[in-house]
């Protein structure tokens, strides 16, 4: 094998019988990252990268088998580990200060929490003037059975692959939060495209001049925060109030005066921000079910729930601390059937002069939208609870 090789004694077999299941089946992970900017003498060492390649197997939670690394000529290193789950490989290039990775498993050990680690171990700085520069690219691979992808949220079909995880050529792919809450999986990115130009807003921040060079570059674009929900796409910071002003807006001005609004939904507080807009509005009731993701939308994404700009805004400038506005946070479909199933029923609750569905996308593998659009019974408790000129609209 060379003088670089190098054995590690057996590792401990013993699996449980899901595990192995796991293991045995034709499909893994697959990970790519690429990192330039790196420090040359360690991109010149057989040593130092070893020890980083097994420091990393073993954050990954994964079992490392043998391994091998080869200092070629005149410069450079080539590693290969076997690992229990299946390889990780890595060539080194110490004058342009780059090194590519390639880490495949089978095992069922989610490989994205690695990327952070990779980085930190493998991105030694060449310089303090030069930052380091990663990209990464996520893939599931082999033969997978169709109902384990669509309830996969990291499935090539799935828009959180499409958009974050799976391009290698984005010039910032940062993870805000990915967390799984009792409903659903919440996952936030920034991302910014190579080919990313300055949007008006990024040039008056830059104060960018006619003939400026950073017009044809990202230099200056501020990267764009999406919001996934289960995998799926719900939100964009650069298009999301497009999108709501246009769900709103025309069910609140087709009815003459619209003083009681509800929102099915709406976790982030766009949609609540839009309807507030309206002086008519006396009161806004969004039902929830997911109180963690309202939260987290507090936090990360609080430019959808801004209200400052409106007149008599809370003093916190946030949507959810007006005083026209409550938040119920149960099963939306469950509230309105509980109060307005019956026209006896919705006789006893006050009426709605607008509704607002602003739940999930009614795709055939998202759980948590069920059979909002479809159940016949929760339709007709929208109808009842709509007063005589009421206004239901639904995205689809």
């Amino acid at each position: 094998l060379g003088e670089g090789a190098v054995h590690r004694g057996k590792p401990d077999l013993n699996l449980t019988d899901d595990d192995e299941e796991e293991e045995h089946l034709p499909q893994g992970q697959h990970l790519l990252v690429d990192i330039k900017n790196v420090e040359h003498d360690f991109l010149n060492s057989e040593d130092r990268l070893a020890a980083a390649m097994v420091d990393v197997v073993k954050a990954g939670g994964l079992t490392l088998l043998s391994y091998h690394c080869h200092s070629l000529q005149p410069k450079g290193v080539s590693c290969v580990g076997v690992l229990l789950e299946s390889h990780v490989s890595f060539h080194t290039w110490p004058d342009e200060g780059v090194i590519t990775l390639d880490l495949f498993t089978c095992g069922p050990k989610p490989l994205l929490p690695v990327v952070p680690t990779v980085e930190k171990l493998f991105g030694v700085p060449r310089s303090k003037d030069e930052e380091i520069v990663t990209l990464w690219s996520h893939e599931l691979r082999g033969f997978r059975h169709p109902e384990g992808r669509k309830r996969d949220y990291l499935d090539d079909q799935s828009d959180l692959s499409y958009w974050a995880v799976s391009p290698l050529d984005l010039a910032v792919k940062k993870n805000v939060v990915s967390t799984s809450s009792k409903y659903q999986r919440i996952d936030i990115w920034d991302l910014l495209d190579v080919d990313d130009t300055p949007s008006y807003q990024d040039a008056i921040d830059a104060g960018l001049k006619e003939g400026d060079p950073r017009w044809l570059t990202n230099e200056v674009v501020k990267p764009e925060r999406l919001l996934f929900l289960d995998g799926t796409l719900q939100s964009m910071s650069d298009s999301e109030r497009e999108y709501h002003e246009a769900l709103v807006h025309p069910a609140m001005f087709a009815h003459p005066e619209p003083k009681r609004v509800a929102i099915v939904g709406g976790g982030e507080g766009a949609t609540l921000r839009e309807v507030l807009k309206h002086k008519t509005v006396e009161e806004a009731v969004m039902i929830e079910i997911d109180e963690e993701l309202v939260e987290i939308a507090k936090a990360h994404l609080p430019f959808m729930s801004n209200c400052s700009d409106l007149a008599d805004s809370a003093p916190s400038g946030s949507c959810f601390d007006d005083p026209r506005a409550s938040v119920v946070y149960e099963n939306g479909k469950k509230w309105f059937i509980d109060r307005y199933a019956s026209e006896e029923e919705a006789a006893k609750n006050p009426k709605f002069d607008v509704i607002v569905l602003d739940a999930l996308d009614p795709e055939e593998n998202s759980d948590l939208a069920g059979d909002l659009y479809t159940d016949e019974s929760f339709l007709t408790s929208l109808f009842h609870s709509l007063s005589d000129e009421g206004v239901a609209v639904v995205q689809v």
